[in-house]
């Protein structure tokens, strides 16, 4: 397949509209260019106008390399874009669209892999099963739908494709918000970054372990009455703050920590209470998100935060209710490294970096949360061509790490596939 063709299957991705919803139109897209190279496909209903995808090549037998990617994207302000984000644009060297770097570039790769494969007939032993998943920024649920049907439970390794760029300036404040490294594999990158000549203007990494999380929803419910009179009442402001800064204090105490990941992020990020100035208010409610570690799992901290509303409430005036609305764990590969190490070896053939693609562990979730509920003893490797400009306006993907990174897992796959 020609570069200019596989530009243009990422632009065709990023062309269509699929906000944390319509995924199917991207299925289509997908199940239609597979269909060009003798590729069947198959899309499984979720939900309307949502659409998980999977497709496989090979014999069918071991080793069965899973690659995963979302085919949604997170919202953005429209207003603030320098083009329109719902149309790919290339401007010097680089795609910018919602979606360019997370991860319609990791999708377009995969698919452009499997199509070069099948139509080298370069997968005579062992099988690549391709799944684009639905919903992946807000819940997971097309991972936990494909998972509970089983399409994890017989892979021996798994890649997503989510963006593991960092823009070689920014690398120092990316270590200090959220991203863990070996203190010697840091040294070395510092080095190389002063003294390497090879430079692709981005430091791809490996993340070989991230950080679970968990969303949940604490309400308390009191009495209401007119406001000249509160006495009269149960203000439930009153006891959601009384649960806040015990809650607070809770999450200051916890000494868990994981060497690749760090502590866990506690971070209340919803707070209501009350609805008109002349009444007290009779419900209130937090929500909170909070990364963990396997150190201390989501449903030791279930247990922990629930004991503290136990507690409270036998406060006669005090009416608390935790209500977990979603829960997804850490994933850390134990033991398992092929794949790693394939990549690692072949990365400086195709990537001009200042080191080929160390592995680090990261505070975002992903997919891997719920394939690793289903099959726990597989390898897991995250790396895609996006970058650090996920989330944010303009975001963008390199077009020559993109095409080189589909050469990178092209020779890395068929490797692993023969051994």
């Amino acid at each position: 397949m020609k570069d200019t063709e596989k530009v243009q299957i990422l632009k065709d991705l990023i062309n269509i509209p699929s906000v944390n919803g319509n995924e199917e139109a991207v299925s289509d897209y997908l199940v239609q260019l597979f269909g060009l190279h003798g590729i069947k496909a198959k899309k499984i209903q979720q939900f309307p106008g949502r659409t998980d995808l999977v497709a496989e090549i090979g014999d069918g037998g071991h080793p069965i390399i899973g690659l995963s990617g979302h085919q949604d994207t997170v919202k953005t302000d429209s207003i603030k874009w320098a083009d329109d984000p719902f149309i790919a644009v290339e401007k010097d060297g680089l795609i910018y669209g919602l979606g360019a770097s997370d991860m319609k570039s990791g999708l377009a790769e995969f698919v452009i892999m499997m199509i070069e494969l099948k139509d080298m007939n370069a997968v005579t032993h062992g099988t690549l099963r391709f799944m684009a998943t639905i919903s992946e920024e807000l819940t997971e649920q097309g991972a936990k739908h494909l998972t509970e049907l089983g399409y994890a439970d017989d892979l021996d390794a798994l890649i997503i494709s989510e963006p593991t760029g960092v823009p070689l300036e920014n690398i120092r404040e990316y270590f200090q918000g959220g991203a863990f490294i070996d203190p010697h594999e840091y040294f070395k990158l510092q080095t190389a970054l002063e003294t390497s000549k090879q430079q692709d203007g981005e430091q791809h990494f490996i993340v070989g372990a991230h950080k679970g999380w968990m969303t949940y929803k604490v309400e308390a419910r009191g009495k209401s009455v007119h406001s000249s009179m509160p006495s009269l009442g149960v203000n439930a402001v009153d006891s959601l703050v009384q649960y806040y800064l015990a809650e607070k204090e809770f999450y200051s105490k916890l000494e868990y920590q994981n060497s690749l990941l760090g502590k866990t992020v506690y971070a209340p990020d919803v707070f209501h209470g009350g609805e008109q100035v002349n009444s007290v208010p009779d419900y209130a409610y937090e929500q909170v998100k909070v990364r963990t570690i396997p150190e201390f799992p989501n449903n030791q901290l279930i247990e922990a935060l629930q004991l503290i509303i136990t507690e409270l409430n036998e406060t006669p005036t005090i009416d608390l209710k935790l209500t977990v609305e979603y829960s997804e764990d850490p994933v850390i590969n134990f033991g398992r490294s092929e794949l790693t190490h394939l990549l690692q070896e072949n990365a400086s053939q195709f990537l001009k970096q200042p080191l080929p693609l160390p592995t680090i562990g990261v505070s975002l979730g992903t997919d891997a949360s719920e394939f690793v509920r289903g099959n726990p003893e597989m390898e897991v490797v995250i790396l895609g061509p996006g970058n650090t400009s996920a989330h944010q306006v303009n975001e963008y993907v390199d077009v020559q790490v993109y095409l080189k990174m589909i050469d990178l897992f092209k020779t890395s796959v068929i490797s692993y596939l023969q051994k």
